[in-house]
């Protein structure tokens, strides 16, 4: 049987990460989870959405969890591939996925491969798309909350179906904070346009 690296476990059956949902309001407000006092306060992002999912060969399993969680939820899904567990170019379908997301066709798009680390790099090639791995719950909020992520690379072979259903409730209802982080968006808007260099 081939190596197929380490799983996180997921959460218990019927247990809910703590902070993940029902934030408290007011900005001040901290809970403590396994990843240490984060702050609360954050809004939530309401209603569905239409969601491209793509991966490879190494994240055809755990895609097909993901496109269940997310119908279950409301969210309208294109699968933009794989279809089976053939070795195929994970650039291939970054690239479905992330036009779709770039041209607006799509409010959201998901990736998976054995990491996450090539579809993201593959992803953030297109103008507009700002795809982020996040396999971890902290990392999945704040690529919403401070970087307005678009897309979300995880990886199969990294975590278990639990914690990526934790990521996903997080990321999908995560909304971007705004503020200060809107010029910080900008100035990489700027760098992607060719209007700033490495001297400015």
């Amino acid at each position: 049987m081939p190596f197929r690296g380490p799983i996180a476990p997921g959460p218990a059956l019927g247990a809910r990460p703590t902070a993940l949902i029902g934030f408290p309001t007011g900005r001040d407000a901290t809970v403590t989870s396994r990843e240490g006092v984060i702050p609360t306060g954050i809004r939530k992002v309401e209603g569905t959405m239409r969601v491209a999912v793509g991966c490879d060969h190494a994240g055809y399993t755990l895609k097909k969890m993901v496109i269940d969680y997310l119908k279950e939820r409301g969210h309208e899904i294109l699968d933009e591939g794989t279809f089976s567990e053939e070795s195929c170019d994970y650039p291939d379908y970054a690239l479905r996925v992330a036009t779709r997301v770039a041209r607006g066709e799509v409010d959201r798009g998901i990736l998976i491969c054995a990491t996450g680390i090539g579809m993201a790099m593959a992803a953030n090639k297109v103008p507009g798309v700002r795809a982020a791995v996040a396999n971890d719950i902290y990392t999945a909020r704040y690529s919403r909350l401070h970087n307005d992520a678009n897309v979300l690379a995880m990886g199969a072979r990294v975590i278990g179906p639990g914690l990526a259903r934790a990521i996903l409730e997080t990321w999908m209802e995560t909304e971007f904070e705004g503020g200060r982080h809107e010029k910080r968006l900008e100035k990489m808007a700027c760098i992607e346009r060719g209007e700033r260099d490495g001297g400015a």
